[in-house]
């Protein structure tokens, strides 16, 4: 006598996952006790969790048999799905099946297992680039989102109580701290959120609770992070070093005003780009505050952070970009018109980031841009355009699947792409809504975190479905620094 304790996975929402048994076995049935027989299927079930697939994506889904004597593999499984038109599924050997997600939405995998036990498998169909969640503001949000080692997303508005957020990955929000800072975006320390405003730098732990306050600080530019908790900031015409108590260790005048976030190199040493009466220029100082050289930067400069890679320092103008060595020398300089005919000589940039080999990749309103660390053209993505909403320009991301995600145009707003870094093709759009995209980061599960101003006012972040994993080797928020003093 056989034993058949099939086992049915309720599809109704509220009780998904629940397991109910059905049938029953008489007292002298071989499958009775704690074993069975070894003949005898004592359990079964498929394997393969419930999971979210991409449209499109293909998966190996199996099963698994416990018998008299332990488990083994099943001698036959009959694969079926509650929805052909979400899930192709095709029976292979082994006790395994080819699943197919062929359209958007709900369904399940179901497995007859020995003729004997029926399981299932939820699976949840999504667009790459398709809107996860949306968190809505009410005032301007922050270029920059962060993600922190705890997966939390913090991003800072600004109106007449500038405060940071923080954004749990389902998108639900932690209580909101109110502070001393503005809108250009928040960094990430060991010790917690680093943020900063007109005259003012704040160190708020990851609780949520304010460390420390120093009289320094400027919202229109970032935080440069330093290796033993302290901070440096731009503020007005003068740089400040910050130390992990709050308390200012040193300051010195720019002789003008900041244009670029502080970077901090793999020495200390600390460069900044300023402006005076139109005139560019850039200073290096080192680790205790002593100026070590300050060379005017003829081409101009973008309101952006350079970005420290293999010994080099490289900065952003309007129409291009150059490089300068730590002692103040410009190695090279190249400008997009003359590498895209279609470029302006006037295009904003955004902060330069660089692969693990020094592969350099910026974004300028026209076109995204990539370029060895010597200077050597490699291509022009002209065809994703940026668009021409105003603001900012934020940098593309550096992902693992040798891809980056960026903001990418669309008529009269900003939209988010995933592009091939060997030549910048086109892999998704997402179309996030009426409004412009401005900065990008990825979280641990891969979903990208945009954000972003709306049509109607106020702001949003954003979460857009995707496996866009962070590489570890890299530093891939804007300013992208390869040394980590900048988040």
């Amino acid at each position: 006598m056989t034993c058949m304790r099939r086992q049915v996975r309720w599809s109704v929402p509220v009780v998904l996952g629940a397991l109910l048994s059905v049938g029953a076995c008489s007292s002298n049935d071989p499958c009775n006790g704690a074993f069975g027989n070894a003949g005898c299927t004592v359990s079964a079930s498929i394997i393969t969790p419930d999971t979210t697939l991409f449209n499109g994506e293909v998966v190996t889904y199996r099963t698994t048999a416990v018998y008299g004597i332990g488990p083994g593999l099943p001698s036959e499984t009959d694969w079926s799905t509650t929805d052909p038109t979400k899930l192709t599924v095709v029976s292979l050997t082994g006790a395994t099946a080819e699943v197919t997600a062929t359209d958007t939405g709900e369904a399940y995998v179901i497995a007859l297992i020995n003729q004997e036990f029926i399981d299932s498998a939820y699976v949840h169909v999504v667009d790459q680039g398709s809107v996860r969640w949306r968190v809505t503001f009410g005032d301007a949000i922050s270029l920059q989102p962060a993600v922190g080692a705890d997966a939390l997303i913090r991003v800072v508005t600004g109106g007449g109580t500038p405060t940071l957020h923080t954004v749990q990955p389902d998108g639900s929000e932690d209580t909101p701290v109110a502070g001393c800072f503005a809108t250009f975006g928040p960094s990430i320390g060991v010790d917690g959120t680093y943020v900063t405003g007109s005259q003012c730098t704040q160190l708020i732990s990851f609780d949520g609770t304010s460390r420390w306050t120093a009289a320094a600080g400027n919202g229109a530019l970032g935080i440069a992070v330093a290796a033993d908790g302290g901070a440096v900031v731009a503020s007005t015409d003068s740089v400040f070093r910050i130390d992990a108590t709050g308390g200012i260790t040193w300051a010195d005048s720019l002789g003008g005003t900041a244009v670029t976030s502080p970077v901090i190199g793999n020495n200390g040493d600390i460069y900044v780009g300023w402006q005076n009466g139109g005139a560019d220029s850039i200073s290096g100082f080192t680790a205790a505050g002593t100026p070590k050289w300050s060379v005017a930067a003829d081409s101009g400069l973008s309101s952006a952070t350079p970005a420290f890679v293999q010994g080099r320092l490289i900065f952003t103008r309007p129409g291009g970009l150059f490089a300068i060595d730590t002692a103040g020398t410009v190695t090279w300089d190249r400008s997009f018109s003359v590498d895209n005919p279609a470029a302006s000589a006037t295009d904003a940039s955004s902060s330069p980031v660089a692969d693990e080999v020094g592969v350099l990749y910026v974004q300028s309103e026209g076109a995204l841009y990539s370029y060895t660390n010597s200077g050597g053209f490699l291509w022009a993505a002209d065809s994703l355009g940026y668009g021409a909403a105003s603001g900012p320009v934020g940098a593309a991301t550096l992902l693992v699947t040798a891809t980056l995600v960026v903001p990418c145009g669309v008529s009269g707003g900003r939209e988010v792409c995933l592009v091939r870094q060997n030549d910048g093709s086109l892999i998704w759009r997402s179309a996030v809504g009426g409004g412009s995209a401005l900065g990008l980061a990825v979280g641990d599960d891969g979903a990208v975190y945009v954000t972003r101003t709306r049509t109607g006012g106020g702001s949003e972040l954003v979460a857009l479905w995707a496996r866009a994993y962070v590489t570890d080797e890299l530093w891939p928020a804007e300013g992208g620094n390869q040394e980590r003093t900048r988040r």
